[in-house]
């Protein structure tokens, strides 16, 4: 890419630049890592050294936050410089770094719309602009990729480290999910069991309501049968009685018969006594 062999031509210890003005803008146009690797070559024998790791942090943070540009980017834009701020829990805000560099005559122009990396490490570890861009780059090569490759060691087993977190957690949601789906199947059984129960209880219930039902047909049969009974046998009763009725009732006509006869009879034998 166009960007990196451009970077890559810069002369890693002199920047371009007749005035210090032009040698800032010079040094804030290189990618993060060598912004980083000015200021700590320019400060290594002061603070430099003790804080080459934190640097190193701050060049993977604008690695990572730089969403297009990555390493050979060299400024984050507004949003996340406030980000960066964020992620090592600086109080410093944006405006106000803007304003600390306008006073030292870091910053010039009136809108600056992204942020180099030299721009917050002036802020951060408070140091003349002027003394920096002309500052000598001795010879730490060394040390520097020490450090960097302790960093880098840091980072990696930060990352298994959050790997392992992810995993765990991934681990204790899908625990708790199948969890809930035993406690969901195990509610559906209860659920279902529950309803059986009932369906039975209804079913003994009908079933019960059935027997009574058929006792009241039997019962109500019986009864029946027992008026049908009585009523034959009263019929027949009524029968006799009435056969035994009709039967003294011809007696009687016979007997009166055998009477009117006889006295027929008498008044004829009556009749001719007087006759004779």
């Amino acid at each position: 890419p166009k960007t990196t062999q451009a970077m890559a031509e810069k002369n890693p210890n002199k920047l371009s630049g007749n005035n210090p003005d032009e040698k800032l803008a010079d040094l804030c146009s290189r990618t993060y890592k060598e912004q980083a690797v000015w200021f700590l070559n320019a400060y290594w024998e002061t603070w430099g050294e003790e804080n080459a790791e934190k640097l190193w942090s701050y060049v993977h943070k604008c690695n990572e936050l730089d969403i297009e540009k990555h390493e050979d980017g060299n400024a984050l834009d507004e949003l996340n410089a406030h980000r960066l701020l964020e992620a090592f829990d600086e109080t410093l805000t944006v405006r106000a770094m803007r304003e600390t560099l306008r006073s030292s005559g870091a910053i010039k122009e009136k809108r600056v719309k992204n942020v180099p990396l030299t721009h917050y490490l002036l802020c951060r570890f408070e140091v003349n602009w002027e003394e920096l861009v002309n500052a000598n780059q001795g010879d730490n090569k060394e040390e520097l990729e020490e450090a960097e490759r302790r960093l880098d060691e840091v980072q990696k087993a930060l990352e298994e480290s959050k790997q392992r977190d992810a995993e765990a957690a991934q681990a204790l949601q899908e625990s708790i999910s199948s969890e809930n789906a035993a406690k969901e199947r195990e509610a559906a059984a209860v659920a279902a069991a529950e309803e059986a129960k009932q369906k039975e209880e209804a079913a003994l219930a009908a079933a019960e309501e059935a027997r009574q039902k058929e006792a009241a047909a039997t019962a109500a049969a019986e009864e029946a049968r027992q008026k049908e009974a009585a009523a034959k046998a009263a019929a027949a009763e009524a029968k006799q009685k009435e056969e035994a009725a009709l039967a003294a009732a011809e007696e009687a006509r016979q007997k009166e018969a055998a009477a009117t006869a006889a006295a027929e009879e008498a008044r004829q034998k009556e009749e001719a006594a007087v006759a004779a």
